[in-house]
Order: structure tokens, then C-alpha cells, then sequence
């Protein structure tokens, strides 16, 4: 599409091309990028992308993520020579939408084995350094969102439920190595809910579905993941999807890998559910 839904500034400050998929992290970090002196300028995945990025950048574009030399030469026009991948990109829209991918696209995704998530980020990745725009990691921006280690709620996890916590982080991390995904539910030390293609809260939802009890979820970073895409994040949305006919449940993330969006209502949210948010 790109059009742009801002006005044009005149600016001598770094810009900083932002490539925005859904979620609230986008607009964070493009807060966290424009106070330390970014001009920011978002390539929005959708409409609701583009609403939240629009109060923290000079300009913002609406683009499909398949036009891929179209949005090359939008960077370009733009004198990006820098960027940041973050939020939810929904593959399935990509996959529904594959007549719509243009020759540059289709090239380059042609030269895959595999339409995983790794491999379409490190493609975008690769193409991106190819013409020149260095792709930075997003926790370069978001370092205040990652939790310290410990339990951040008032309710301590049970001993069955750190047995869980344990026995969940194993499993966790063997999907996450085998590119599944990155979360499993957990009740009383049986898998019950794997994460797939649907994502983190479908997949807890599910597995509180299925356990009919509060549950375990453990989420977790994929083993020497690339810093600059995928960080694994989690908030007050993870938690609702936790929530069972009784009150309960424990959220388990990894320190220095996952970060935690919203901290204070998220704790807020943890503790009027009695729920536990641990940090191993």
C-alpha cells in the first residue's frame, strides 16, 4: 500500500526504520527509540499496527509484508539505514495471501527448505543487510522488560507446580530447538497444550480447556536465537488466557530471554487472579 499516515517532518536526527507487526511492543519500543533520538519511521503490518506506532513516529506507512521490493524501496526513499523487526506476524496471513507476493518476495522465499519462523527471519534479515539497512536487536531498545529472576507475584508456585515449572522448561526447550514453538502447558507433570502456528495464548487456552484447573505455562526463548527477531514476550493477555473456572496458575518465563510487557498491570492483573509469575 504504503501510504503514509503521518506527516512528513524535516529532521537531521538518526532515523530508524521500524517494521511494526501487531501487539503492543512496536509502539514500546518506538517510544523507547524516538526518546533516545530516533526520527522513527514504521512500516505497519495492519491498521490497528499503525494507530499504535503513530504517537511516537515522524511518519508511518501501512505495507504487506509480500511486496517485498516495494517496501525495499520505501526504506530507501526514506534513508533508512537502520532497522527493527518486532510484533506479532501472523504467517497464516502471509500463507493465505501467497498470490499477492511480488517477484522480489517470491524469489527470495523460493530459496527456502522451510517456511518456519527462523527461516523467514533470517531471510528478511539477509535481504535487509543486502541493501544495506543494519537490522539492531530488539532488546537493544527494550532492555527495561526483562524481569529479574525470582517470583514477581504475591503467590509463591506450590511444590507440585515447581515440579511442573521444571519438568515444562525440558519440554519447552526442546520444541522451541525443534522451531515448534515456544510454550507448553503443563498439569501435573503431563504436557497438555503444545504451542503451534496459532501462538502463546491459543495454545494456553487450550491447555486450560483441556485441564479444566489452573495450569503451568512455561514459555521460553529458542536455543541461540537471534537477538534481533522473536524475543519471547508475555503479559496481561498471556495471563487471561490462564484463567480457569478456579482462580490459580503459575506463568514461568527465562531471565535475559523473555520479556515482560506491562509489568505493574500484569502483576496487578496476577495477583487479583491469584496467579504466579516466575522467572528462572
Amino acid at each position: 500500500m504504503g501510504i503514509s499516515i503521518a506527516s512528513t517532518k524535516t529532521s537531521t536526527k538518526k532515523t530508524l526504520g521500524l517494521m511494526a507487526g501487531e501487539g503492543s511492543l512496536p509502539a514500546i519500543l518506538a517510544q523507547s527509540a524516538a526518546a533516545r533520538g530516533y526520527d522513527v519511521v514504521a512500516l505497519a503490518l495492519s491498521p490497528e499496527a499503525a494507530a499504535l506506532v503513530k504517537p511516537h513516529c515522524v511518519k508511518v506507512f501501512e505495507i504487506f509484508p509480500g511486496q517485498l521490493g516495494r517496501n525495499l524501496k520505501l526504506a530507501h526513499g526514506e534513508g533508512i539505514r537502520e532497522a527493527v523487526l518486532i510484533g506479532k506476524f501472523p504467517k497464516l496471513n502471509l500463507l493465505r495471501s501467497v498470490t499477492k507476493l511480488d517477484w522480489t518476495a517470491v524469489r527470495e522465499l523460493s530459496s527456502l527448505t522451510s517456511w518456519s519462523d527462523d527461516a523467514i527471519q533470517q531471510t528478511a534479515g539477509r535481504v535487509l543487510e543486502r541493501e544495506g539497512i543494519k537490522v539492531l536487536s530488539q532488546a537493544e531498545f527494550l532492555k527495561h522488560l526483562f524481569p529479574e529472576v525470582g517470583v514477581l507475584t504475591r503467590r509463591m508456585p506450590t511444590a507440585a507446580e515447581y515440579a511442573d515449572i521444571e519438568y515444562g522448561l525440558k519440554m519447552a526447550k526442546e520444541i522451541a530447538r525443534l522451531d515448534i514453538g515456544q510454550t507448553v502447558v503443563v498439569k501435573d507433570r503431563i504436557i497438555v497444550a503444545i504451542e503451534g502456528i496459532e501462538g502463546t495464548d491459543e495454545a494456553i487456552r487450550r491447555g486450560v480447556e483441556l485441564s479444566r484447573k489452573p495450569i503451568v505455562a512455561v514459555k521460553v526463548a529458542k536455543p541461540g536465537h537471534d537477538p534481533r527477531f522473536d524475543t519471547p514476550a508475555v503479559g496481561v493477555t498471556t495471563l487471561n488466557a490462564m484463567k480457569a473456572p478456579k482462580p490459580g496458575g503459575v506463568l514461568a518465563i527465562t531471565s535475559d530471554e523473555t520479556m515482560l510487557v506491562d509489568r505493574e498491570n500484569s502483576i496487578r492483573f496476577a495477583n487479583e487472579n491469584e496467579m504466579s509469575i516466575v522467572v528462572v
